[in-house]
């Protein structure tokens, strides 16, 4: 037990009663050596010691025990009510009359600086609370601290957090804080508040105004049967309910009105800060949507013109072939059948992107690490290239470059990906160039091309699925998914990617690749 609550037990009476009669067997010897008088004022500090540490009702009781004491002990006859004497009388009633004044004035000092303390204490507790409503992003933090606080600050033996269940409105602990245990009937009253707004077991709430009160009933009121000394306060807002504090006193007495007061404050800061974090959370879904919207909107419209393109082209030469019949020689139908054959090609590579994407994506297309030489997946990029655009890749490779974990398949497409857009935008003369060197513990490939270039701007979205920049309006149509698809090869390979300006002029992509990526799940 602290000195607090040792001092304070029985509402100070038995600490008022031991420190008198202390006091009065310290004095007792000198009896007969002082004066009086002398006593007098020797108890005046004990009773103005006991107002300090207890209150006003502990000290007048002390101070006419005291007048007891003086009388029974110190005045003589000893142990008899009569005093001989009219001054003695009326130092005794002087004495008493000070004592009970000294008493009042500390007793008042002592309660307005006790109130100072706890003003303070709440302005504090409010501000860090407001503070931490204004900058932390999680809802379980912020409940955390609260109901930290509200054990901290108010001594409270549990303090705990609730919210409505998503769609069943089942209460919901979000945060607790002392005992872990929920009191009795608990749930059944948090329930209760959910349903009616109302608050349960809040003392009234001095120095608020009274159309800002809050609606409060007794436990067995709102359930028969259930008690408890705990308090459970509506987070309500303008516009909605959004939980429910609870807090369990540690005093079996309940909370003060000051600390009602207390707790009426910090639930209406925890019901805003979770309304805040409620509609911050659906402007973030509704814009998920609408930019799920845009992508599928932008989705259908590539695709649709990407399939429907080579498709047109195909079926137009075929139903050509068909109307000329037997009469369109054997040369032209070869001419026009690989034509058909170069739109299907494209058809293909279309869609092959598109399920490509959607499996990364999906994590459905998992790499299979295994070790290989850089030389081996550059050979097998280059042997997908044409004749003429072999020509035109040069390699830079030095000699000790170690063996890449990675898997084979992906990591070849996201280099041909790169290869092959560095051929399209660069001029028809002009090499590609791919490098490679140790990076760290992996390996930096990189492929830099004499093109136009990407702008600052540009290089934020390059990456993105169906972006095609400036410069895409002079090259042949493409399904904007090639550097999506790589990025998301990279990302499974805990690599990254990056692309900067080349000199003295065209893009440079970076590819990185650690020595050693996470394995997939």
């Amino acid at each position: 037990m602290n000195w607090r609550r040792l001092t304070t037990a029985g509402g100070g009476y038995p600490f008022a009663i031991v420190a008198v009669g202390l006091a009065t067997l310290l004095f007792l010897p000198f009896r007969d050596l002082l004066q009086t008088t002398v006593f007098m004022l020797l108890y005046v500090p004990v009773i103005i010691s006991i107002a300090r540490l207890v209150g006003v009702r502990a000290s007048t009781a002390a101070a006419v025990l005291a007048f007891l004491a003086l009388d029974l002990l110190f005045i003589p006859p000893y142990y008899h009510v009569t005093v001989a004497s009219l001054s003695e009388w009326l130092g005794l009633v002087v004495f008493l009359l000070i004592a009970l004044i000294a008493g009042q004035q500390t007793g008042q000092l002592r309660a307005r600086e006790r109130a100072a303390v706890r003003r303070q204490d709440e302005l504090a507790l409010l501000n860090r609370l407001a503070f931490r409503v204004a900058s932390e992003k999680s809802v379980s933090a912020i409940a955390e601290f609260i109901v930290g606080q509200v054990t901290q600050v108010l001594g409270a033996r549990r303090a705990a957090l609730y919210v409505g269940g998503p769609g069943t409105g089942t209460p919901r602990c979000l945060a607790q804080a002392g005992l872990l245990r929920p009191s009795s009937g608990e749930a059944a009253l948090v329930g209760w508040v959910l349903r009616t707004s109302k608050a349960v077991g809040l003392p009234a709430t001095e120095g608020v105004p009274y159309d800002q009160r809050l609606v409060s009933v007794g436990a067995s009121d709102a359930i028969p049967g259930v008690e408890t000394a705990g308090a459970f306060l509506p987070l309500q807002t303008a516009n909605s309910l959004e939980g429910v504090l609870f807090a369990d006193p540690a005093q079996p007495a309940g909370f003060s009105a000051d600390d009602a007061r207390l707790l009426a404050a910090v639930a209406n800061l925890a019901a805003t800060s979770l309304e805040r974090q409620r509609l911050a959370g659906d402007a973030a879904h509704a814009e998920a949507l609408r930019e799920a919207d845009r992508l599928k909107s932008t989705l259908v419209s590539s695709v649709s013109h990407e399939l429907k393109t080579p498709l047109a082209a195909a079926t137009a030469r075929v139903t050509g072939l068909v109307e000329e019949g037997e009469g369109c020689d054997a040369a032209r139908v070869h001419e026009e059948l690989t034509a058909v054959a170069e739109d299907l090609v494209r058809l293909n590579d279309s869609i092959g992107d598109l399920l490509d994407l959607s499996r990364l994506e999906s994590d459905a297309w998992q790499p299979h690490f295994d070790l290989y030489d850089v030389r081996d997946v550059l050979g097998t990029v280059l042997s997908r290239l044409s004749a003429s655009q072999r020509e035109r890749v040069r390699f830079d490779l030095p000699e000790n470059l170690p063996d890449i974990r990675a898997d084979f398949a992906q990591l070849a497409r996201a280099l041909s990906n790169l290869v092959e857009n560095a051929l399209v935008y660069s001029p028809a003369d002009a090499p590609v160039r791919v490098s490679a060197r140790r990076a760290g513990g992996g390996i930096e490939l990189s492929v830099t091309d004499a093109g136009p270039g990407v702008t600052d701007a540009e290089k934020a979205h390059i990456f993105e699925k169906f972006y095609r920049g400036h410069a895409s309006a002079s090259a042949p149509a493409g399904t904007g998914l090639g550097l999506a698809i790589t990025r998301e090869i990279v990302r499974t390979h805990d690599g990254t990617l990056r692309v900067e300006d080349a000199q003295p002029r065209g893009s440079r992509f970076v590819l990185t690749i650690p020595s050693s990526p996470k394995e997939p799940a």
